[in-house]
């Protein structure tokens, strides 16, 4: 509970500190808009020519979309500037602060800060599924509800693990920017459903680097067709993941080289 509370106290911090600069937040947030319409653009481009991509329907498309532009703002506003904070305070020898406090370092290196000018992107997705469901005539049930309440927990636990490896790798390599970097543009393949790709690529992009299950998967949950096998498998892999990335946490922070060494 004390952990917790610490987390919201720093968030509260990050959101007054974002307000200060006004115009700052301002031009965030309509970035974040105009970032959302670039990356349906390509989409709506697509189905100009025709009416079906491997039996996605246009709106079912965009809906995966909307799961990636959710996804997206969530990695923008909590994940990643957490994690560049990381590895500035590994380059700068400075996470010594973090280590001294009786709290788990990991979560106060993960959870410290939040960019609100990013959780537009969070907006704009919701109100972009939620007219994807009007067009297409869903009505989710509950429990549809809630398989993608969990798909996309698992999205998030996944696109997390990723980060924390990559910035973790600054315990043993100082410039790691470039691998977030990677990192990033491999998402940007969860795009699309993922029965747009085939073969070697499919599996590497369900279960090696598994973006296109973060972003289909909730979009299948709403639309009736995931399969109980699809949710544990989302599931699963996350455990995974989770459990990689704190072995990896604990074997990186040996390695640390504080200001005072």
């Amino acid at each position: 509970m004390r952990l917790l509370v610490a987390v919201l106290a720093s968030w509260r911090a990050s959101i007054l500190a974002s307000l200060q600069y006004r115009l700052d937040f301002f031009l965030t947030s309509i970035m974040s808009v105009l970032f959302g319409l670039w990356t349906v653009a390509p989409l709506v481009l697509v189905y100009e020519y025709t009416e079906q991509v491997k039996g996605f329907r246009y709106h079912e498309a965009l809906l995966v979309m909307s799961f990636f532009l959710l996804l997206r703002g969530l990695l923008d506003a909590f994940i990643e500037p957490n994690l560049q904070g990381l590895v500035a305070k590994v380059r700068q020898g400075t996470l010594d602060f973090t280590l001294l406090k009786p709290a788990d370092p990991q979560v106060l290196v993960s959870f410290a800060v939040i960019a609100p000018g990013r959780l537009v992107d969070l907006l704009s997705a919701m109100a972009l599924a939620t007219y994807c469901l009007v067009a297409l005539g869903k009505s989710p049930t509950p429990l549809q509800w809630a398989a993608a309440g969990v798909c996309v927990l698992s999205g998030v636990s996944i696109l997390y693990s990723l980060w924390l490896v990559a910035a973790g790798t600054a315990f043993f390599w100082v410039k790691v920017e470039s691998l977030t970097y990677l990192f990033g543009a491999l998402l940007d393949a969860g795009r699309w459903p993922a029965a747009v790709y085939r073969g070697w690529l499919r599996f590497v992009l369900t279960f090696v680097l598994p973006v296109t299950l973060m972003t289909s998967m909730p979009a299948e949950a709403l639309l009736g067709v995931l399969e109980p096998e699809g949710l544990m498998t989302s599931l699963a892999v996350a455990l995974v993941f989770l459990a990689g990335s704190r072995w990896f946490w604990r074997r990186a922070i040996g390695h640390y080289t504080s200001a005072s060494s």
